[in-house]
């Protein structure tokens, strides 16, 4: 071999190398599905005409914000990553009209995260799921067949660019609320396996009980009377994490002095040192970035390894209070996390 081969091959080697160590960090990193609003409508219409070029038309999503949770956009570290469409009207089905990631967020085990969530939806509505696979993308239909879709017809002109061709699959095991878990397709962009990804959720009617939980564990005996009837309504102001469908974490905000005061945050012991505070208070922060609010918290004078977890992640201290706790020791620091004007 001269030292030109050489040098190819190592070449070759440093770049297999660079793209494997990026996807190891992203696996390792916090997935958050975020809501739509007004505030990111712009980031949905440019994951749409980047991961589906010529495929789609954004110019019909100025309303986007309103369709709930038939909308995601996957953010990993912070970063948004991918998106889900879905439609909920097309012959009594839970239609996924898109589900993709970035090229480079491929699999990373973010396209299963997105399926999950179009699962979960389809169990609560106790409808089936559908939709339509380019006839050329061999992954992508093995990938969903793996997870219960079957082959129900074929449309030669489906897509505007070649080839036109498409499978339209269905998927019937959710109808009667059956429970299935997502089976990762390596080969699928975006499907590799995530068995330890964190996803932050919003609290309904239905998991009001698994924040009560958090709450009574997390924190045994400091908020005895706290009420949950409208904890569903607080939308943005908390969420509860959660690892393998299992409720792990959770985030309490309100507004307080014009800025985004954070109540609680805290996660169960067996799961710390996993990222789960990184991905609650990342919640936090694109929040107050949305809100265009400066964050605070107090956080009690001796805990030296939360003072260092929100330094991490650009909170400094801006002032003391040495009454606050009621317990010794009373004193506490203020954090605080400033945005730019």
């Amino acid at each position: 071999m001269n030292n030109r081969d050489n040098q190819q091959v190592t070449s070759n080697s440093k770049i297999f190398t660079d793209k494997d160590a990026f996807r190891e960090t992203v696996r390792e990193s916090a997935v958050v599905l975020g809501q739509i609003t007004q505030d990111n409508i712009k980031i949905l219409k440019t994951l749409i005409d980047t991961i589906f070029p010529s495929d789609y038309t954004t110019e019909n999503y100025e309303d986007a914000d309103s369709m709930g949770e038939f909308e995601r956009i996957a953010y990993c570290g912070g970063k948004p990553a991918g998106v889900i469409v879905c439609d909920a009207d097309k012959s009594d089905m839970l239609y996924i009209s898109m589900i993709g990631t970035l090229t480079q967020y491929r699999k990373c085990g973010i396209g299963s995260i997105l399926l999950e969530h179009a699962v979960q939806l389809a169990q609560k509505l106790k409808k089936p799921m559908s939709l339509h696979v380019r006839v050329d993308n061999v992954n992508a239909k093995s990938f969903y067949e793996k997870n219960g879709f079957i082959v129900k017809d074929f449309v030669e002109e489906y897509y505007k660019q070649e080839p036109k061709g498409a499978f339209f699959l269905v998927n019937n095991t959710h109808v009667e609320g059956e429970i299935s878990k997502i089976v990762a397709n390596r080969e699928q962009p975006g499907t590799s396996a995530r068995s330890n990804s964190v996803i932050l959720r919003e609290v309904t009617k239905e998991t009001v009980s698994n924040l009560k939980m958090l709450m009574e564990t997390v924190f045994p005996n400091m908020y005895p009377d706290v009420n949950f009837d409208h904890a569903h309504k607080l939308g943005k102001f908390i969420r509860i994490a959660y690892i393998n469908e299992q409720p792990i974490g959770l985030i309490i905000c309100r507004m307080e002095k014009e800025m985004l005061y954070i109540a609680l945050i805290g996660v169960l012991v067996e799961y710390r040192r996993q990222r789960v505070g990184s991905a609650l208070i990342q919640h936090a922060i694109s929040f107050g970035e949305t809100i265009k609010k400066h964050i605070h918290l107090h956080v009690q004078i001796d805990n030296i390894t939360a003072q260092q977890f929100y330094q991490q992640h650009g909170f400094i201290e801006t002032e003391r209070d040495y009454t606050y706790y009621d317990e010794p020791p009373r004193a506490a620091f203020i954090y605080t996390k400033k945005f730019s004007e």
